[in-house]
């Protein structure tokens, strides 16, 4: 795929285009529940849709959900009856590995210091005392309820939880360090199905990240179509 110098957009169908965000974008933003901002989770929940209407065939993940913000937004743009798994350690990051550069350790070495801060000065959701409730009093709110969405949350590291065994339609990836990325991309992409995606959350903003995706896909660029957006839109053709 290569290094980016720098962001180039792509409008098509599915990208906002500078179109206004619907309500539930608007909202999961002004709460501070997630990190991607209201363009990123636009395009999300129009990739969300436009699996929908094409029909493509799997279930939807998402691995890291932080507060539930980005999740909430995929629920909302789903049927019913599609699947929809969330994995989190629903609780503190864990730490980065040699792979990841300087700018990932500094950042958890911020995080250990009591002292990383949220969305908009918030506190870190990492220091939630009990991150899980957080998150399903969250899908409650938004009238959601996991139990009545076909929605899993999925506790402890990608490493072990990690396993899907069917096509996926969508997964949205927002593990941050290179070793959660990696995993992620070798566990689920074999799973992707045909005009499918894989949104990277991090690729712009974490150098392990980053690496971890040039990585896996350094010989695979004829079977994808690369997008760039507020965030990395991966298509299988």
């Amino acid at each position: 795929m290569g290094r980016i110098g720098g962001i180039l957009r792509e409008i098509g169908d599915w990208i906002t285009g500078g179109a206004a965000a619907p309500e539930i974008v608007r909202a999961v933003t002004a709460e501070g529940l997630s990190y991607l901002g209201r363009v990123g989770l636009h395009e999300l929940l129009m990739q969300v849709q436009r699996i929908e209407a094409e029909g493509v065939p799997g279930s939807l993940l998402e691995a890291g959900c932080a507060r539930g913000g980005s999740a909430i937004v995929i629920a909302s743009g789903k049927s019913k009856a599609r699947p929809f798994t969330i994995y989190d350690v629903f609780g503190m990051i864990p730490p980065p590995s040699e792979k990841d550069g300087k700018d990932v350790h500094a950042r958890y070495k911020a995080i250990l210091s009591g002292k990383a801060t949220g969305r908009g000065g918030r506190p870190y959701y990492g220091y939630q005392t009990d991150l899980y409730a957080e998150v399903l009093a969250n899908f409650a709110r938004y009238r959601l309820p996991t139990e009545q969405n076909n929605i899993r949350l999925c506790k402890g590291l990608f490493q072990e939880t990690l396993h899907p065994d069917a096509p996926v339609a969508l997964a949205h990836i927002d593990g941050d360090w290179y070793e959660s990325v990696k995993v992620c991309l070798e566990r689920i992409v074999p799973w992707l199905s045909s005009r499918g995606v894989l949104v990277i959350d991090d690729y712009y903003h974490w150098s392990g990240c980053r690496m971890a995706v040039d990585d896996y896909f350094a010989d695979k660029n004829a079977d994808f179509r690369i997008v760039h957006g507020a965030r990395l839109h991966i298509l299988r053709k």
